[in-house]
């Protein structure tokens, strides 16, 4: 990632340098703060109040949360950075770049159903929409990949996804986004994809909220 400190410091509060100890490693001390520079960014378009007013905490399974202000998800990869915002339920939110020469057969056939592998062929854009969309259900639970992620099963034929999961929730509404060369999943409940802002920000250019590119999503 090649994001400077002119890029996030008016928008990261103390609070947020000192959630990482200055040992930590360079790369995942600036994912980290890049994260929550665009977090802030969005929660202040969103509630129109200052960046640094907002007051962010370990919930009680460890899940960052706002106090008083929206549900939101956050997630990076390769240098791009994805929040989402949503007013109320739970909500996650994915970014996987594509990568070749990644073992996805072997993923897929682990972790995917016969009808996904099937959809997915010998496309591997395919691969990444199913993989983030099954990590943004996850993140929305607040299990993460130890949830499974055989646990939600979906094929995409855009503008739709359909979606099934294994009962253990009500089903979620889903949103495929792209980003440029890599592909971005919403996953939420209780709330509908209407009410959800989803920005990224990519490196060597200024932190804006911009939006995202919609490729499916579930029914409303």
């Amino acid at each position: 990632m090649d994001f400077s400190e002119d890029d996030w410091r008016d928008f990261v509060a103390e609070g947020d340098l000192a959630a990482l100890p200055r040992s930590a490693h360079p790369r995942r001390r600036a994912e980290h703060l890049a994260g929550r520079a665009l977090l802030r960014a969005a929660l202040q378009d969103c509630t129109g109040r200052p960046a640094r007013s907002h007051r962010l905490r370990a919930g009680a399974n460890g899940k960052p949360e706002c106090v008083g202000g929206p549900e939101f998800s956050v997630a990076h990869s390769r240098g791009k950075v994805v929040c989402a915002l949503a007013p109320a339920g739970r909500i996650g939110i994915d970014v996987e770049c594509l990568v070749p020469g990644r073992g996805i057969e072997a993923i897929a056939e682990q972790h995917f159903s016969a009808d996904e592998r099937r959809w997915i062929g010998a496309r591997a854009e395919r691969f990444y929409m199913l993989w983030v969309l099954k990590e943004a259900y996850l993140k929305a639970l607040g299990v993460g990949l130890a949830g499974g992620l055989d646990s939600l099963r979906c094929l995409v034929d855009p503008p739709r996804i359909d979606a099934r999961t294994d009962g253990v929730d009500a089903a979620p509404a889903l949103a495929l986004y792209a980003a440029g060369d890599a592909f971005v999943a919403i996953a939420t409940f209780a709330c509908r994809l209407q009410e959800v802002t989803a920005v990224h920000w990519a490196p060597r250019s200024p932190l804006r909220v911009a939006p995202l590119q919609l490729i499916a999503r579930t029914a409303a």
